[in-house]
């Protein structure tokens, strides 16, 4: 496909280009900085705007934002100008933020101006376009307390009463609006009224608890003294006579309609409705774009260095990746082309629109290609993996040291108690206590796994986090009953625990190192079929007259597991099987390691007296039991290629599992979409760790990434993912709401990220102040304590009204909407003033249902109306109620 862009279309024509002359401001900018700096652009003059202002922003103009930090860091509007050596790599971003109502000429000067800087700095920065209300995570991430945007319309206005629209849940956004008019308010926001005397605070019925909190923090702050009122949503005529009285005379009451925000806020879902398309930019007289023809995008498609590749995430951002060979009239062209595909798509004109240029890739860019492995290098928190053998890490070590945990998922040695159930259908089996461990993929199993600790020392416990880990394994061929019979048990015996705990669910293809190591990397895997084979009495006795080969993964105990292959094909000279037929035989390729030697070592001897065999020097012996116990002869790969000709169906139920991320390496060669990923992860690199903020909206499920993220931005009202590759975790807040779905929050991310999350990665769930030592260590600096003074919504407004008497507070001080549990009911409908919802039928918004109106009345009108609440009305006779709505109009 061919998509051709005439150049009028574009921003900045790229024939405009040539000879730029750099800014005396950028000058001050040192090159070679860890820095952060923002500049403002109203009409024709560029201002660097002075640092107690950073944060706010006034509408009505265009402001370049420039981020400089080390590999990996990242930047806040507090990062200190630290000069760094010139062999230093540094991370640099340009944004350019376009108020709403920006002027043309500005939208003009601040496109020229960005390109001025890029010269200056060497054409190796990003460039992010922003537009307000639709700023980027990265955006987001430098201001860590929210901002402020002004009105330019109210710049040189004399004193007034203003209004404020205030909202967002991880980033406070102040708005402040030109006019003060109900049309602003919206059950999603917090709207301040800022009067001569008085502040109203008008609180949102749909907004949540953690805006709630950051709206009463930014009121305080901006306050000045001056006493402040909490009005809420529907209940505007709770206010006192003097209040009442004051607010009439800006937002007249018989006027208010409120309606709820259909909230536009980007979830993983709108991402996989389609995958990105990628085009080659051509110039040929004007801008050509030839589509590539890719299924899953790879980093390999973006191969010519000369190049330039627009990448269109469908809507949700545009990205251009420039060659680092392209000429430099590409790379600064490469904006405005961009800008003039959007227009040509006919995309909203807030679509992000992003440069990137090849060696300098943010990490947003590479992780929309699955196997941008060198994104994988170092991830963003700084833990390099730990190559060192477990030998060498014992329990202590990994007690007192959070870090070193996460970095290889190790809560402890693995030498605690285990107590392991077996879930097949219906049933739950207690299985005796043995150093062998065989599971079979029929099944589900349980395992409570008491932590070791091997240290009294209080720091150190603390430091522990947890005294026990629920683990759920489900094989790849477990029943849907038997799946759900195992959560029912899982996460029952995980909320039943009376001492801190975590809950991991995992599946066959995805165990975490730490679940591998409590099994000392012996855990036997055994196809279905032979379910009850392994089940009573001794496994060398049960196994003697069977004949199976086992592939032996991993080289160390936290990654070792064996696994059944069936049916059999050929064997690879890259690792080592342990085949059962009237005698053990541990045979090991050429190419395989001496650690991994070990390993299958210790496997053959779970199963009896074996013998180790080394590929090329088989004994006579070997082959004729091979071939005696096996229907077809056993063909060795010798070039040591495993995925080309090994067994092709370890396991039916697999490609229902997995999704097809690839990885190089020693993989299974018994499944083409490699589901044994991170059978080693220790030992290979992961992808930068990220921190979502997560909420329910109705019922989807709603994602905010926190780049640059810390301890501090764990809020106890609310829920989070993070996922670090090896294990997605959900950390459930002590406040937080819904928690009983953490596994549905679990499933629905995996499912639904858009870079190559496998639907069989492993979840774990944690909760506040019992986080274990792998989650704390992704953290730079973890506190035990934070977060105990939490400040609830309720707390904040009673302090305040008894400060400040409210005579909108009910009660014990909290929002009446939440004094009772079914008035969400209620409150759930769009509200309406009593006249739209008296009209005629064909007049009615079309949400409303005619025989229903009554429910978009807010509390207030309703009771104003029928002289009870709605709860009253409700328990009348359905004949009564009818008769009182058709009294006043409303049926």
């Amino acid at each position: 496909m061919e998509l051709s862009l005439s150049p009028k279309e574009t921003e900045v024509r790229p024939n405009t280009i040539p000879d730029l002359k750099v800014d005396a401001t950028f000058r001050k900018v040192a090159k070679n900085a860890i820095t952060f700096a923002i500049w403002k652009i109203d009409e024709d003059r560029l201002e660097a705007v002075p640092r107690p202002q950073f944060g706010t922003f006034y509408d009505s103009c265009a402001y370049i934002v420039y981020a400089a930090s080390l590999s990996g860091h990242y930047a806040t509007h507090e990062t200190i100008t630290r000069e760094q050596k010139p062999n230093v790599v540094l991370e640099r971003y340009i944004h350019y933020w376009l108020g709403r109502n920006v002027s043309e000429q500005n939208r003009s000067n601040v496109v020229h101006k960005i390109q001025e800087l890029d010269l200056y700095l060497g054409n190796v920065a990003a460039i992010y376009r922003e537009t307000q209300g639709h700023e980027s995570a990265r955006f987001l991430s430098y201001f860590k307390s929210g901002y402020d945007i002004l009105s330019g319309a109210l710049t040189n206005s004399p004193p007034r009463p203003r209004l404020f629209q205030l909202h967002s849940r991880k980033w406070l956004r102040s708005i402040e609006l030109a006019t003060i008019e109900w049309s602003h308010f919206n059950s999603d926001y917090i709207m301040v009224l800022h009067t001569e005397g008085l502040i109203f605070v008008w609180i949102g019925r749909s907004s949540s608890g953690i805006e709630r909190r950051s709206a009463l923090a930014w009121v305080q702050k901006h306050a000045q003294g001056s006493p402040i009122t909490i009005v809420d949503d529907g209940y505007e005529q709770a206010m006192s006579a003097e209040h009442k009285e004051l607010w009439n005379s800006l937002l007249p009451l018989n006027k208010r309609m409120v309606c709820q925000a259909s909230q536009v806020v980007s979830d993983f879902a709108d991402y996989n409705m389609n995958k990105f398309r990628i085009y080659k930019c051509n110039q040929r007289g004007r801008l050509h774009l030839d589509q590539l023809d890719v299924g899953m995008p790879a980093k390999d498609d973006l191969s010519d260095a000369h190049g330039v590749y627009l990448l269109d995430n469908y809507g949700q951002s545009i990205w251009l990746w420039v060659g680092a060979q392209a000429p430099q009239a590409d790379a600064l062209s490469a904006m405005g082309n961009g800008r003039a595909f959007v227009k040509k798509k006919k995309y909203p004109d807030n679509t992000l629109v992003v440069r990137v240029l090849e060696g300098h890739e943010p990490v947003e860019f590479k992780r929309l290609f699955a196997n941008w492995l060198s994104v994988w290098q170092e991830n963003s928190r700084g833990h390099k993996p730990v190559s060192t053998k477990f030998g060498k890490l014992d329990a202590h070590s990994l007690c007192e040291r959070p870090k070193m945990a996460a970095d290889t998922q190790l809560v402890d040695d693995g030498r605690g108690e285990r107590v392991i159930y077996r879930i097949l259908g219906d049933q739950v089996q207690e299985l005796p206590v043995s150093k062998t461990v065989v599971f079979t993929t029929n099944a589900s199993y349980v395992v409570k796994y008491s932590v070791q600790c091997a240290t009294v020392i209080p720091a150190d416990l603390a430091s522990v986090g947890i005294k026990t880990v629920i683990y759920q394994w489900n094989g790849s061929e477990a029943s849907a009953e038997s799946i759900a019979r195992a959560d029912k048990f899982a996460t029952s015996s995980f909320e039943a625990l009376k001492e801190p705990g975590m809950f991991v669910q995992l599946y066959e293809f995805d165990e975490p190192p730490h679940f591998l190591q409590i099994f000392e990397g012996k855990l036997i895997i055994m196809r279905g079929q032979r379910s009850e084979m392994f089940y009573g009495g001794d496994l060398k006795t049960n196994a003697m007259l069977e004949t199976f080969l086992l592939k032996v993964y991993g080289d160390a105990s936290y990654n070792s597991k064996a696994v059944e292959e069936t049916p059999l094909s050929s064997i690879s000279s890259k690792d080592c099987y342990v085949i059962k037929t009237s005698h053990v035989w541990v045979w090991c390729g050429q190419s395989s390691t001496g650690d991994a030697r070990e390993m299958a070592k210790s496997v053959g001897a779970l199963l009896g007296e074996s013998s180790l065999v080394l590929e090329g020097k088989e004994s006579k012996e070997f082959w004729q039991s091979v071939v005696m116990y096996f229907n077809q002869t056993l063909v060795i790969n010798g070039n040591g290629n495993s995925c080309s000709s090994s067994t092709t169906s370890s396991s039916s139920g697999a490609g229902s599992m997995c999704n097809g991320s690839s990885n190089g390496g020693n993989v299974s060669p018994t499944l083409s979409n490699n589901c044994y990923l991170n059978t080693s992860v220790p030992s290979k690199p992961r992808p930068p760790v990220q921190l979502f903020l997560v909420w329910w909206q109705q019922t989807t499920l709603r994602y905010e990434e926190i780049l640059g993220f810390e301890q501090q931005d764990l809020s106890a009202d609310c829920t989070y993912i993070l996922d670090t590759g090896t294990l997605t975790y959900v950390w459930l807040g002590s406040q937080a709401v819904n928690q009983e779905r953490y596994t549905t929050i679990a499933q629905n991310y995996v499912q639904n990220a858009p870079f190559g999350r496998r639907s069989a990665t492993a979840l774990a769930v944690v909760r506040q102040f019992q986080e274990p030592n792998v989650f704390k260590g992704f953290f730079e600096s973890w506190q035990n304590d934070y977060g105990k003074n939490f400040l609830s919504y309720e707390q904040m407004r009673k302090d305040l009204g008894n400060s400040v008497p409210s005579t909108c507070s009910l009660g014990n001080g909290g929002s009446p909407l939440l004094l009772n549990n079914r008035q969400t009911d209620f409150d759930a409908h769009k509200k309406y003033p009593l006249a739209v919802l008296i009209q005629e039928m064909d007049m009615l918004p079309p949400e409303i249902n005619p025989l229903k109106r009554e429910v978009h009345l807010t509390h207030d009108d309703f009771v104003s109306v029928f002289k009870m609440s709605f709860y009253e009305f409700d328990e009348l006779p359905k004949w009564k109620k009818t008769e009182l709505k058709k009294q006043f109009k409303l049926f």
